[in-house]
């Protein structure tokens, strides 16, 4: 896959197939759009292309507003296994915000992109002020000779899927919900750092997980979870809390990894939310914390033990 992160980088000599949006999330509804793309592309000869943004459009007004579903690197992995051609991952700065409609497609989209057609969402908009909506493209596609798809909204159990939904569910802890509207666990990644360590003196050793700030994190909670690394997939419960029963302060992010005991400090280290098992608590005495952990672990290696192949 080709990758632009630049407007001015920008230099594709083939006619292209285009998507366009923040594509945030990658979520069901997203793939639907890059599919399409890709799809048409493959049956016309063209090339396709996803133009999306290195940060969500909302933070270059309010920054820090919007947390992020995935990564820059997850959202690369995800388009070139999709099959994308073309990656368009450029910052949103002030030139988005005061570039006209029509100076958008004919600068952006025919004269760099070489555009063909051009897929969207139904409730898409663009260019300074949103001047930009589907019905001025309907007008623009006839006047500059491209191709036009409006995509209707993407419905699973009968809602649109979108990414502000996504959001408030990973919030919320509701990891099961999200998976369904991503078509993927939600996931974080990060490096293993050195905590307190007190895990390890009753006997539930954990990796403690430092974490792009940037990221949505789901509510407090202990969590059932599929830990990778190295290309090795294990099952994990994981704990997001201040850990109250030792008197912890900061919030944290620890998985006990079942069936592993090596050292794993300074490597990255990612972990899958798949269901969120109970509340933090905090217990009366460390023995309380162990009896809980025990029956957390032995919940995780009855039913997704299955899912992990070490």
């Amino acid at each position: 896959m080709l990758v632009f992160n630049n407007i001015d980088e920008i230099d594709i000599s083939c006619d292209t197939c285009v998507t366009i949006g923040n594509f945030d999330g990658v979520h069901k509804g997203h793939q639907t759009l890059m599919k399409k793309a890709i799809e048409y592309s493959k049956l016309n000869n063209l090339k396709s292309v996803v133009f999306t943004f290195a940060n969500h459009p909302v933070n270059y007004f309010k920054p820090g507003y919007v947390k992020n579903i995935i990564t820059y690197d997850e959202k690369k992995t995800l388009l070139e296994d999709l099959g994308v051609d073309v990656l368009v991952n450029i910052p949103f700065g002030v030139e988005m915000t005061e570039i006209s409609a029509e100076d958008y497609v004919q600068n952006i989209l025919i004269d760099k992109l070489h555009v063909k057609k051009l897929i969207v969402g139904h409730d898409f908009t663009f260019a300074r002020k949103r001047e930009g909506n589907v019905e001025v493209l309907k007008k623009l596609s006839t006047e500059k000779g491209f191709e036009l798809e409006i995509v209707t909204p993407v419905l699973v159990d009968g809602k649109r899927v979108s990414s502000t939904d996504i959001r408030a569910m990973i919030a919320e802890g509701d990891v099961s919900g999200a998976e369904k509207l991503l078509g993927r666990y939600f996931a974080v990644e990060g490096i293993v750092i050195r905590a307190r360590q007190i895990g390890r003196t009753i006997g539930f050793p954990t990796a403690n997980l430092d974490v792009d700030k940037n990221m949505v994190i789901p509510q407090k909670g202990i969590y059932a979870t599929i830990a990778k690394i190295d290309n090795r997939v294990f099952c994990g419960a994981t704990s997001i809390g201040t850990n109250p029963t030792v008197n912890g302060k900061g919030l944290s992010i620890e998985t006990y990894i079942l069936d592993f005991d090596e050292d794993i400090y300074d490597q990255r280290l990612r972990i899958e939310f798949v269901e969120r098992m109970r509340d933090e608590i905090k217990f009366d005495s460390v023995e309380g914390l162990k009896e809980q952990l025990t029956e957390d672990v032995e919940y995780v290696r009855k039913n997704y033990v299955r899912h992990c192949q070490p």
